[in-house]
């Protein structure tokens, strides 16, 4: 239509601004435009453009109100120094009324209360009868809104909103008193005339150059022309709402909630993908920070919903159907996307599963107490304790009829954050310790595990637990846990998880399924539901599933391995923090101040490797703990140790204290590989690995991608370094032509606030001067965290300053010596103010994590 009429179709500008650094992300489509509006840049005219925006002040109503949004596309057309108000809303109106074809009288115009001519046009011109023609003041029909008395200075001007009657048959508003719309309006498309320049008094004078902005909501667009009434009921998203359905298991339109937490997901999960595929992933600051809030928002929905672990990958494909023609990037940045995706999921599910029960606690407590104020104090507490992020405590405590203290959880931050975190094993183990004491009391005797020597036992059935307490029978259906005389099942416990599998009956007919196993109070607790009848007493055979049990194995004794491997590579101040074994993989966390090379930990994984190919035995004894420990067995912190230890050993190799299931020798363990390494706190990392059969699938996609990449970048596999070296030397040398502009104090201000301990933020070209005057115009400004850190620079070389508050207690001289301890630097200062500068940017997010610590907060 637009091109029609002169204008220059242009491509949507990237959710990453391409010409404006002061903007997190872009929120409308004239902001591609911003030279043009001022007279400069493009030799363009008239344009018109397809925009996808992101914006989150409105975070809290997406999915509650029919039109919010997170990412929306915006339609516009734009006029720089050409046409003005006269052939704008002409146009307008002819492309809602004889193109989309809407009923002319179910809209109303708005206007700015002066704003005459354009009064003039919708009923001269256009014959809108001026009952539908309001006139409203500065805050709704001004951008931006309010400007005339509150600002900004610059460009600025009156703007007219058209609005679709959702109600027709309704008598139309008032317009004494009134000063905007009911809800019954749904707006389509905004009309702004930037046409004064504001002035530091006040005053607004003609602009040399009177510009068009129009836009218009594609979605609200899409929900007239299908006659829906919610956005999200429209073929923009029926493809991610009928997976989401699919995954659920819950059909959209029965319950509110549930439908309210599909729409949320289904809008969050497509800004995340289109703000992935622009280049801004999840992470701590900015940008990064955004995206992790908006994903981790869906993933806590998703959670609720019952969905299976990643289900957002699952999503992906449903926006591709809807929108890759037109966005091509959402088919390029697929494995990007998803790999993202992915780990984001994996790591707040670890977070979320350890806070929702303390969480969920205290709802039931102050719903019983009748109050109605969730305390900061208590958030405050998931916060400190689970790493349980606030924004997340606060969306689900209101979603239970609940307001949220955000004065008390300010206070307590304060007040608080000195504090060590505390410990954060609350959740089922006090339960459990009850339960199995008072079944000691009633005799149960405890149980005799039996599987370091075989996977199937013959005993009986000693105890029934359902619901928290004891019975004498389980249903069919029901859910319980079994305690059995002798068991294969291992026990959860020094990081390895409990065993599943199946328990039968005598006459060898499955009886219970068994999902998990966990133990308390020497006794063992086989979780589950019944398939037939069982009663206190049964005799029963139980059997552990043989393949996750041995996958296990395989990923302990590489446990085993990994750590001695480590110690010998980086040293013996190495040591275990924390351990997952499962029969998909391995974690590690261990004490190490920095993060190692690819160098260190390629020799780690050869060192492993090396162990399994000699098939060393795995031997397994019990001694007395003085005995093991006078000889040099590791043990680890944190875990308790009775008289009489066992000890795993790989001679001359590996010697620690376990009571897990292993491998008979390292060579069943077939391969290890390492996925991953990363900073978890100050001088403490997480690392992830896999053995066996999975390591070797993990090499075979490593080198289908690698194949992949070849093709991408048109370079054979044993060149691709070159090649990358290639591109990196012309995006540095493009990089220099353009120069590097420093954002106003203001912005920086803006994208700095939200934190509530640190905030950071890496601006890239900017030398240590231009950071000192960013950082002089930062002081004093309430709103911002106790620390800010700016850093400039470029590649792995930048200068960095340090703010903090005077009233904060920190002192930012000492924490530059931390953070320059990290990145192969240094730095000094005042209390209030450092600097230095920095040799390694890849030690930028362990220096962090490490000045976070100091402060004792969580990340």
């Amino acid at each position: 239509f637009f091109e029609e009429r002169g204008h220059t179709r242009l491509a949507s500008d990237s959710l990453i601004p391409s010409n404006d650094p002061t903007l997190l992300f872009t929120g409308a489509g004239m902001n591609q435009f911003k030279d043009e509006f001022l007279g400069r840049g493009r030799a363009l005219k008239r344009a018109t453009t397809s925009q996808k925006c992101l914006r989150v002040p409105d975070l809290e109503n997406v999915g509650l109100t029919p039109r919010h949004h997170t990412f929306f596309e915006m339609l516009g057309n734009f006029s720089f120094g050409d046409y003005f108000k006269a052939k704008t809303i002409p146009w307008e109106w002819e492309f809602f009324t004889e193109i989309l074809g809407f009923d002319p009288d179910r809209f109303c115009a708005t206007v700015f209360t002066d704003d005459d001519e354009a009064f003039q046009i919708w009923r001269d011109q256009i014959g809108l009868p001026p009952e539908r023609i309001y006139r409203f003041g500065e805050k709704e029909n001004f951008w931006p809104s309010s400007a005339p008395s509150q600002g900004p200075n610059g460009p600025c001007g009156p703007c007219s909103e058209l609005y679709y009657d959702q109600r027709p048959s309704e008598p139309l508003p008032e317009h004494e008193g009134l000063e905007d719309l009911p809800g019954r309006f749904l707006e389509v498309g905004n009309c702004v005339f930037t046409q004064f320049d504001r002035q530091d008094d006040g005053s607004l004078s003609p602009l040399p150059q009177r510009n068009i902005d129009v836009g218009l909501g594609l979605e609200r667009i899409v929900a007239v022309v299908q006659g829906a009434s919610n956005n999200f009921e429209t073929d923009l998203f029926a493809p991610v709402l009928e997976t989401i359905q699919s995954l659920s298991g819950i059909t959209y339109g029965q319950d509110s909630d549930s439908d309210i937490a599909m729409r949320r997901i289904a809008d969050h999960s497509r800004a995340v993908f289109f703000c992935i595929a622009d280049g801004a992933a999840p992470g701590r600051e900015g940008r990064g920070y955004v995206v992790r809030k908006i994903l981790r928002r869906a993933i806590r929905d998703g959670i609720q919903l019952e969905m299976p672990e990643d289900f957002l990958t699952h999503l992906l494909p449903c926006v591709q159907e809807t929108m890759g023609a037109a966005y091509p990037e959402l088919q390029e940045q697929q494995p990007t996307i998803q790999a993202l995706c992915s780990a984001e999921e994996e790591r707040f599910r670890d977070v979320y599963d350890k806070g929702i029960d303390r969480l969920d606690q205290s709802l039931e407590t102050l719903r019983k107490e009748g109050a109605t104020l969730f305390p900061g104090e208590l958030a405050f507490e998931l916060h400190d304790t689970f790493g349980f992020p606030v924004d997340i405590t606060e969306v689900a405590v209101r979603s239970h009829g609940f307001k949220f203290d955000q004065a008390g959880f300010t206070a307590a931050m304060e007040a608080q954050k000195d504090r060590a975190r505390a410990g954060s094993d609350l959740s089922g183990d006090v339960f459990c310790e009850s339960l199995s004491q008072e079944l000691l009391a009633q005799g149960v005797t405890s149980s005799e595990f039996s599987g370091h020597a075989t996977d199937r036992s013959e005993t009986s059935l000693l105890a029934i637990c359902q619901e928290g307490n004891a019975a004498k029978s389980l249903q069919p259906g029901m859910a319980g846990e079994l305690i059995l005389g002798v068991t294969p099942f291992y026990a959860e416990g020094g990081g390895q998880v409990g065993d599943s599998g199946q328990i039968f009956i005598d006459d060898g007919a499955l009886a219970f399924e068994v999902t998990s196993t966990h133990q308390e109070g020497g006794l063992i607790f086989h979780v589950g539901r019944a398939v037939s009848e069982l009663q206190v007493g049964d005799s029963v055979q139980a059997q552990i599933s043989v393949d996750a049990r041995r996958s296990s194995e395989r990923h302990h004794t590489a446990t085993h391995l990994l750590h001695a491997a480590l110690k010998k590579v980086l040293g013996d101040h190495v040591s275990q923090a924390g351990s997952l074994v499962d029969p998909d993989r391995l974690r590690f966390d261990y004490t190490h101040p920095q993060a190692p090379t690819p160098e260190q930990l390629s020799a780690v994984e050869v060192l492993v490797n090396e162990q399994i190919l000699r098939a060393q035995v795995v031997s397994k004894r019990e001694e007395s703990l003085e005995a093991a420990r006078s000889a040099g067995v590791t043990a680890l912190f944190g875990e308790k140790y009775g008289d009489t230890v066992r000890v795993v050993e790989v001679s001359g190799f590996s010697a620690e204290l376990c009571g897990g299931t292993h491998v008979e020798n390292t060579g069943q363990i077939g391969l290890f590989r390492i996925l991953s390494d990363r900073a978890l706190a100050a001088g403490v990392r997480r690392l992830e690995a896999v053995a066996g059969s999975i390591a070797f699938q993990s090499f075979k996609q490593d080198a289908s991608r690698l194949s992949d990449l070849a093709q991408f970048l048109k370079a054979p596999a044993e060149n691709l370094l070159d090649k990358v070296r290639s591109l990196q030397g012309q995006l540095k040398e493009a990089s220099k032509r353009s120069g590097a502009q420093a954002p106003s104090v203001d912005v920086l201000y803006e994208e700095l606030r939200g934190d509530s301990s640190l905030s950071a933020q890496r601006l890239m070209g900017l030398d240590a001067k231009v950071l000192g005057r960013l950082g002089d115009g930062l002081k004093g400004r309430e709103g911002l965290p106790p620390v800010v850190v700016l850093m400039g620079g470029e590649g792995d070389e930048f200068p960095f300053v340090i703010l903090c508050d005077p009233n904060s207690g920190q002192k930012a001289g000492a924490l530059a010596k931390i953070f320059g301890k990290f990145i192969q630097g240094g730095g000094g200062g005042r209390p209030d103010f450092a600097q230095g500068k920095g040799q390694n940017a890849g030690g930028i997010e362990d220096g962090l994590v490490a000045l976070r610590n100091a402060i004792g907060s969580s990340a």
